[in-house]
């Protein structure tokens, strides 16, 4: 939803921009030299203008699209490995590559990519760990009963 709403206003402003320079007052004249139109900087201000506009957008996207690939929280011992409940959706996934590092009860956040689900499955998806980008420590709460501490 973020992402249709900063594609809506980056397209508004563009062609807001784009539109302010093709209609000018009649008789809008230069008195120094004559010319109808905007003059030489107000042309390169405008460009820079909408350069820096593209750019912002393109960072805000890029920034908003790694985030969906980050999962935060406590690792605990499932019944296909390591599983981590991310803290921010709730959703448990199961690990695939997860470093050696990795501990049972402590606190990680991972960057990867969710493998899709197969249909009708009840066992949790599947988060693939291209690399773990911080170790917070031990959880606040113990790990879940059965899983070694």
């Amino acid at each position: 939803m973020n992402r249709r709403i900063g594609i809506a206003s980056m397209a508004a402003l563009s062609s807001f921009l784009l539109c302010g320079m093709q209609s000018s007052p009649t008789g809008c004249t230069n008195s120094n030299s004559g010319r109808i139109g905007p003059s030489e900087g107000e042309v390169v201000g405008i460009g820079v203008g909408v350069t820096a506009a593209v750019v912002v957008g393109v960072v805000v996207l890029v920034e908003v699209n790694k985030s969906h690939h980050t999962i935060k929280g406590c690792v605990t011992n499932g019944p296909n490995g390591i599983e981590v409940q991310n803290e921010s959706d709730k959703k448990t996934y199961s690990l695939v590559g997860v470093p050696a590092s990795v501990k049972v009860g402590d606190i990680i956040r991972v960057h990867g990519s969710k493998e899709k689900k197969e249909k009708g499955s009840t066992a949790n998806q599947d988060f693939k760990v291209a690399k773990m980008s911080r170790d917070y420590g031990p959880c606040k709460l113990s790990p879940a009963p059965g899983s070694p501490s």
